[in-house]
């Protein structure tokens, strides 16, 4: 087992106070080395002056995924194929209130707008309240503006003292997995699906009871009179996960395994059916779990070492810390405006006016979804409630928590999904271990959009 617990900026800080140049640092929270210089460069003091040590936090957290605030994973991204070769990299301009401006390299493609602020905002967040190691910001009030080209003011977060408790990441081996991939094409795809897997499971026999998780997945489709050969062809994986590594590992005449139960199949499958060139998968793998927990901050020995004279500086936690309820406050919108108010509909993809990301924390995903104009944000919030939420994802809700909360100063509901992503990336048995999938998907699906809204054009 592996573990490792996410330190906050005070220790950064601190190295700077001392004289250091360069502070490497071990695991530490994605923000805090923004934190950290902040509060050395400032003087902040981190036991009293929380809105600033939160306002840092959040241009930390909005800094942390390189070029994703610059435009990159932006749902708007067709507004910015000039230059998207190179998109740039952000600078935070932190200021003594905490507040900050987002700007970046000049030179470079993509843009700095409220739109990839946002989204980068809405990105890997769990609710109402962001919680770091120094500080709790309250994400309700921030507000965006635009000050120029490639320049955005960040305002509005609200500081709380910083929990009793800090992330703890733990990491043990779970097993061993292997995938299979066949080429389905054409027609009768469903039923081309069903006859591979009933091969497969065949060949298996009793050994399917042997693996932990066993899946046959069907992605893809074939659309009417396809273009070409390419986009009349899906995949359809079998995927299986088990603690006997013999399952997967050993392959032989005498001891057969996952491979050849799914290969031995090939010349009497359904017409049209290959196998991928590269059956490396196939052969099998370990794999790992992650888990996200929580360890009181007063057992955590922090500290900063200083190369050049061997002395050793202690990190205590402020003792200004709360203690916070493990879920965060999930409510619908106040003052909800009848969706008959908006005039006539068009039933059209919901991304054609609503822009959005997401994102994972451990097993869970976060979708923030957020308009431009301000009759979209009060039909949006109106018309975004957890059950249209549920209703949406289909066939992908998994029955477990959903969270829901607002920003009106993004135009932005957010929605946590828990559990949604199956255990988390390295252990995932889904394509989207990162959670980054559910937003585009969900702006895919057809909704009734006013026709108001869309004669503004399509995203």
């Amino acid at each position: 087992m592996d573990d490792r617990c996410y330190l906050g900026g005070a220790g950064i800080a601190e190295a700077f106070r001392q004289g250091a140049d360069i502070v490497i640092c071990g695991r530490v929270a994605d923000a805090a080395p923004t934190i950290g210089a902040a509060m050395w460069w400032h003087g902040w003091n981190r036991d009293t002056d929380f809105d600033q040590v939160a306002g840092s936090l959040i241009a930390g957290h909005l800094v942390e995924c390189s070029s994703y605030v610059c435009g990159g994973y932006y749902s708007g991204f067709k507004e910015l194929f000039d230059g998207c070769e190179n998109v740039g990299f952000p600078i935070a301009e932190v200021f003594p209130d905490g507040s900050c401006a987002l700007t970046k390299e000049p030179g470079t493609g993509g843009e700095i707008s409220v739109g990839t602020v946002a989204s980068q905002l809405l990105y890997e967040i769990q609710g109402p309240q962001y919680y770091g190691s120094d500080a709790v910001a309250v994400l309700e009030e921030i507000k965006m503006t635009q000050e120029g080209k490639d320049r955005v003011l960040v305002t509005g977060v609200k500081g709380k003292p910083p929990p009793t408790t800090t992330k703890v990441g733990l990491t043990a081996h779970g097993g061993y997995q292997a995938e299979f991939h066949f080429l389905l094409v054409g027609l009768d795809l469903e039923q081309k699906a069903e006859w591979t897997e009933r091969q497969v499971r065949a060949s298996m026999g009793k050994n399917v009871d042997r693996f932990s998780c066993l899946k046959f997945t069907l992605n893809g489709y074939c659309p009417e009179d396809p273009r070409n050969q390419d986009v009349a062809t899906v995949d359809f994986r079998v995927f299986a996960q088990t603690k006997d590594r013999s399952l997967v590992i050993k392959d032989t005449m005498e001891v057969p395994g996952f491979n050849r139960w799914c290969l031995e199949n090939f010349l009497q499958s359904c017409p049209g059916a290959t196998i991928e060139n590269d059956i490396r998968q196939s052969a099998g793998k370990e794999f790992y779990e992650y888990w996200a927990a929580l360890i009181p901050q007063n057992e955590i020995n922090h500290q900063v070492k200083l190369l050049w004279d061997s002395k050793t500086i202690d990190i205590p936690p402020s003792p200004s810390m709360e203690l916070y309820s493990t879920r965060q406050w999930s409510y619908e919108t106040k003052d909800p405006i009848a969706l008959s108010n908006f005039g006539p509909t068009t039933r059209c993809p919901l991304g054609f006016r609503v822009l959005g990301r997401s994102g994972d924390k451990a097993s869970d995903a976060n979708i923030g979804l957020f308009v431009r104009e301000n009759d979209e944000w009060d039909w949006l919030r109106s018309f975004l409630t957890i059950e249209k939420m549920i209703q949406l994802l289909g066939p992908e809700y998994n029955g477990k928590l959903v969270e829901r909360f607002e920003i009106p100063g993004i135009k932005a509901v957010h929605f946590l999904l828990h559990d949604h992503l199956d255990r988390s990336y390295n252990a995932t048995s889904t394509y989207d271990g990162l959670g980054k999938n559910v937003c585009e998907y969900l702006r895919a699906k057809y909704v009734d959009i006013p026709n108001s809204f869309l004669r503004r054009g399509r995203i």
